[in-house]
């Protein structure tokens, strides 16, 4: 990456979901925009910073809520977990909870396996289910964006449907063998942490600390 990378960040909605604003240049990525798209939209522009896609950590709608409007707003594609689709495409969780949560129908780009995404801003999108089937976390310029996977003190929940309490701690092995302990981890809920962190002192992570491959 020529230019370093910027991450910016906004809590949205009454779920309080951080969304992303990862620039690096003239470029920006959006990351879990969950709410409040006009909030979304100032942002980018306090940045002068022009948006080329929308990541989705995975189909909960208080991470996807904004994302239809702002991919029409920029004409740009949203990414998601394949396994997820379906959820972004039909939000019935989001009318369950009482809340009205537009589908998207934009474009959407599917990601099926660990993939390079060819993005202006390079990023390497990691399959890691366990909240849900189709989460993924994003690596970039030497930062994970992990959704629901991994919080401050604790880990997403397992209880919704597709959930894992067994793959999740197995998906956060990998992330743990893969990337050094100063690694930061931008959180889908709450604040930023570093692996290091979490492997000393976060509960979930106990099974962790003999090394990656003991959680198997």
């Amino acid at each position: 990456m020529s230019q370093d990378l910027t991450v910016r960040s906004v809590t949205l909605g009454p779920l309080q979901a951080n969304c992303f604003v990862l620039v690096c240049g003239a470029d920006a990525l959006i990351v879990d925009p969950g709410d409040e798209a006009a909030q979304v939209i100032r942002l980018v522009a306090r940045l002068n910073t022009t948006p080329r896609a929308i990541l989705l950590t995975h189909g909960h709608f208080d991470h996807f809520g904004a994302a239809e409007p702002l991919a029409r707003t920029w004409n740009v594609p949203v990414y998601i977990g394949a396994a997820d689709a379906d959820q972004v495409s039909d939000p019935g969780s989001g009318t369950t909870w009482g809340f009205d949560v537009p589908a998207v129908t934009a474009e959407r780009a599917l990601l099926r396996g660990e993939e390079e995404l060819a993005l202006p801003i390079p990023v390497l999108a990691i399959p890691t289910p366990g909240h849900s089937p189709g989460s993924f976390t994003f690596y970039a310029g030497e930062h994970l964006f992990s959704g629901d996977l991994i919080f401050y003190g604790s880990v997403g929940r397992t209880d919704l449907p597709g959930g894992s309490s067994r793959t999740l701690i197995a998906s956060i092995a990998e992330l743990v063998r893969r990337f050094p302990p100063a690694t930061i981890v931008h959180c889908g809920h709450g604040p930023d942490t570093t692996l290091a962190r979490e492997l000393a002192v976060n509960p979930f992570f106990a099974p962790l600390r003999n090394g990656p491959e003991s959680a198997r």
